[in-house]
């Protein structure tokens, strides 16, 4: 079986155009999947997934041809491949490749872009040939892909322009005044608060990240955080609380440490960035409410809000020092638009034109940026044409969406475009539908689900033509970005006006339906939890290893925010075309593993409700029974009593109870139907059982983890039940039924093993050891606390090991052994700093503080054991 996630990829290089979409496009959908189909309707996935394998390689090979990773890392490593495998003919083709790149370096741009063209077909003979006959090298081929793409030390791409080009000159002295207000504040107790605002495009996050730039040496070693406040495209504002789950997430906060209360997580938050320096830059902020949860509590502390309003609350309230950023100058203007625009040999005779497009560009530098970049071909005529065109504009331009304010910009998109569709119909149609994904960011591959009848060559010209006049830029190897919000809210208007409605409903279909098949794929890779799965989608998609799943779920992560809007586009696009109600429920299904792994509680708890509503209108109680279940969950794992996480949980586990209740009125079904009420029957009685005990409540959620055992009866689920025997032991402990409990934990730990799940049969082992240790045994305990710390050896056992030496050190200076107790603790407390654990940190420090060595020297050599989950896959015990 051929597994197509790539090991070792970083964040924003998970997949190429093929690898992240490994199918075929057809006219079906993009992935040759017939809607609603089973496995019988599925192609070849194997040559399919050569085949995009290939073009993902090519696109990015091809791109690094004319960069310095070529000539050192790439070339090398394909001649060595080449001679080892015997392939003369091959090396010929990288000759022919040294060749193109020599002439291609001295080109013109569309000279350039022809050479590109011809690199990428070569590589595609070349590499087909190769993997053809030589399948069993496509890991060590795919690694190339790495080497192609490893990003140079270089500032961030969006602000790379801001750095190369002249034009800023009359926002030094704002960068002086803003150094100086960080200077001062940095004598505060807290952090500083630097408040930018001004119209759209005028350059306000460009601004700070470019202060940020300037000032990057003196945030060496602390974090960056980053949030978007601006509604997104469904009118919504984001949740602070989702942000800051975002934020934990990025710092590494093991997700069972992020406290569950809104008022606990802002003190935890300040908490770990209390110390040292952090960056925070807050784009697009609306109300001032969205900031107070959002601020660190460091002195060293730099925060950065940008808005398009004066916001005075953030001066009043939080102190923020406020600073306009205005459009540029006339002489910055010119000197940013000749700069960019290559336009120093032809401003004296072109004097009146140049002057034209300054008037209509009014200082801001985002439509000076895209000006210059549609002037820069075919100097000097474009600019009398450019000057004309503007001058006496499309009178079929799409200003209706545009405040006064914006509607220059708009009649320079307009331009931009309006430039495609003569010369490059299909950048002008990408733009389009561009315009119809819910976010302005996008990748290769949603492209091309949205635009299937465009071959990868035609593609990555299209995307380059987009490029190229400015109105998109990219942002990662395979990832790209709308120049700014008013081009991408230009591009939707465009569509509009320019697209038959059915043809919109169509391009919404595709990407919708890409997300579904992504996220589908994505969670068959990171758990093997039973699913819901009315269409057979996930029977034919692999588990994966653990580099493979680190690098998905850090590309959900890039994607979140695009994921939720797809989730809510496709509830409201059902009640036009009901088909999109199952794929509204069917992503938040998805992204289960995901949200669950990452402590995402806020997006998990609003996408199971869209998902829940999604179900009822589609008319499956079984889909709708699991979606109340998911959503029952995600109360249960958040557990914030002040949010009401309890009696929610409670509720949705209820409601799905009813609907999977047998009963004489309701159709068996199918014997898939019969198994899936079954499962659901069980995972919410277990559900229920862990509730239960959460509420202290031992002997009704023995009830309820028994009921759910015996809900199993007959179903093949090994992982199920032995996920049962794990719950019911402590269950046992608490109630004082110390031999049922060890024969629970024995059990699981044996039932655990059997199915090579070593790291949940080490914690079996060590719950063992805490029931001996309740039954009076501690030998017995000590014994199996040395096995469970023995066989948690990997990285990922890391939080989890620690917990145990903390509880073995406790055991063990009760025995009188504080030397091995101080080892075990100062042990743990390393193991909690490395995952960023340092509330548990700070339990082993007093432990060592309590109780020092007996010579008053440190002779260190080198509690409960999970209050989370205890299946790392989020599967429970049926899923």
């Amino acid at each position: 079986m051929r597994v197509w996630f790539r090991p070792g990829c970083a964040w924003g290089d998970v997949f190429g155009p093929g690898c992240r979409n490994p199918w075929k496009a057809s006219a079906l959908n993009p992935y040759g999947i017939r809607a609603g189909a089973g496995r019988a309707g599925r192609t070849n996935r194997g040559q399919d997934l050569l085949e995009s394998e290939i073009a993902s390689l090519v696109t990015a090979l091809a791109g690094s041809v004319l960069t310095d990773a070529w000539t050192s890392v790439v070339r090398p490593r394909l001649v060595a491949l080449w001679r080892r495998e015997g392939r003369g003919q091959d090396e010929r083709v990288l000759a022919e490749l040294e060749e193109l790149r020599s002439a291609a370096a001295g080109s013109a741009a569309g000279d350039r872009d022809g050479a590109v063209e011809r690199m990428e077909e070569l590589l595609r003979s070349m590499l087909g040939a190769f993997l053809a006959e030589q399948s069993a090298l496509a890991a060590e081929v795919r690694e190339l892909r790495a080497a192609a793409t490893v990003p140079a030390a270089r500032p961030p791409a969006r602000i790379a322009v801001l750095l190369d080009v002249d034009g800023y000159e009359n926002n030094e002295q704002l960068l002086r005044d803003m150094g100086a207000a960080w200077e001062a504040g940095r004598a505060t107790a807290g952090p500083t608060l630097l408040f930018l605002w001004g119209a759209r495009g005028v350059g306000r996050t460009a601004l700070a990240e470019r202060f940020l730039l300037a000032h990057r040496g003196e945030f060496a070693g602390g974090p960056e955080l980053r949030a978007v406040l601006a509604k997104d495209a469904s009118g919504r504002l984001p949740d602070p609380m989702a942000v800051l789950e975002g934020w934990f997430h990025d710092l590494h906060v093991p997700a069972q440490e992020v406290p569950a209360d809104p008022a606990a997580r802002v003190r935890e938050f300040r908490h770990v960035t209390a110390e040292g320096p952090v960056f925070v830059l807050l784009e697009d902020a609306t109300l001032a409410s969205q900031i107070d949860p959002l601020l660190p509590d460091s002195p060293d502390g730099l925060v950065v809000i940008t808005s398009t309003a004066p916001m005075r609350d953030l001066v009043v309230r939080f102190h923020a020092k406020p600073f306009k950023v205005k459009p540029l100058e006339r002489p910055h203007s010119r000197s940013l638009l000749v700069n960019a625009g290559g336009l120093a040999a032809y401003q004296a005779r072109h004097e009146r034109a140049i002057g034209q497009v300054l008037d209509v560009c009014q200082g801001n530098p985002l439509f000076l940026r895209i000006a210059a970049a549609q002037m820069v071909f075919d100097l000097p005529h474009s600019i009398e044409d450019f000057a004309a065109a503007l001058s006496d504009p499309d009178p079929g331009a799409r200003l209706g969406a545009f405040d006064m304010d914006d509607r220059a910009g708009a009649e320079l998109f307009g331009s931009g475009y309006r430039e495609l569709r003569r010369r490059a119909p299909d950048a002008a149609l990408i733009y389009r539908c561009v315009g119809l994904h819910p976010t302005p960011e996008f990748d290769a591959d949603v492209v091309r689900a949205m635009v299937p009848g465009l071959g990868d060559a035609a593609r990555t010209k299209a995307l380059r033509a987009l490029m190229d006049v400015g109105l998109a830029e990219r942002v990662a190897d395979d990832t790209y970005r709308m120049a700014g919000g008013l081009v991408h809210a230009h591009a939707a208007e465009s569509a509009r006006a320019d697209m038959p409605r059915e043809e919109r409903e169509a391009v919404k279909r595709r990407w919708i339906q890409y997300y579904v098949d992504l996220v589908e794929r994505y969670d068959a890779g990171l758990s093997p939890r039973y699913r819901y799965d009315p269409a057979g989608a996930y029977a034919a998609y692999p588990r994966v290893g653990q580099a493979e799943q680190d690098a998905v779920v850090a590309d959900l992560t890039r994607r979140r925010q695009t994921l939720l809007i797809a989730v809510r586009t496709a509830y409201e696009a059902g009640r036009a075309d009901p088909w999109a109600y199952e794929a509204a429920w069917r992503m938040p299904q998805g992204m289960w593993t995901f949200l669950m792994r990452c402590g995402f509680h806020t997006d998990w708890i609003e996408l199971y409700e869209v998902a829940c509503e999604a179900a009822l209108e589609c008319g499956d109680l079984l889909a709708l029974a699991r979606m109340r279940y998911g959503l029952g969950f995600a109360h249960l794992d958040r557990w914030s009593v002040v949010s009401g996480d309890p009696p929610a949980a409670r509720e949705q586990f209820e409601q799905a109870l009813d609907l999977v209740r047998p009963r004489a009125d309701r159709p068996e079904g199918s014997p898939e139907e019969r198994e899936g009420r079954r499962r659901t029957w069980s995972s919410v009685l277990e559900g229920l059982g862990i509730l239960e005990r959460k509420l202290g409540n031992a002997s009704e959620a023995l009830g309820h983890f028994a009921a759910a055992r015996a809900a199993l009866d007959g179903i093949d689920h090994p992982r199920g039940l032995a996920l049962i025997a794990l719950h019911r032991g402590p269950v046992h402990t608490l109630l004082g039924r110390y031999d049922e409990a060890a024969a629970e934990l024995l059990s699981a730990e044996e039932q655990f093993l059997a199915l090579s799940d070593t790291f949940n049969a080490a914690k079996a082992r060590a719950r063992y050891g805490e029931a001996r240790l309740a039954a009076g045994h501690p030998a017995q305990a000590l014994a199996s606390f040395d096995q469970a710390v023995a066989a948690m050896s990997h990285p990922r056992d890391a939080h989890t090991r620690a917990q145990v030496l903390l509880t073995r050190g406790d055991l063990l200076r009760e025995r009188g052994e504080l030397p091995r107790a101080r080892t075990d603790w100062t042990e743990a407390a390393g193991l909690f700093r490395a995952v960023n654990s340092s509330s548990r940190a700070q339990e082993a420090d007093r432990r060592l503080a309590d109780w020092p060595a007996p010579d008053g020297t440190d002779d260190a050599d080198g509690s409960d054991t999970s209050d989370g989950s205890d299946d790392p896959d989020g599967t429970g015990a049926t899923g």
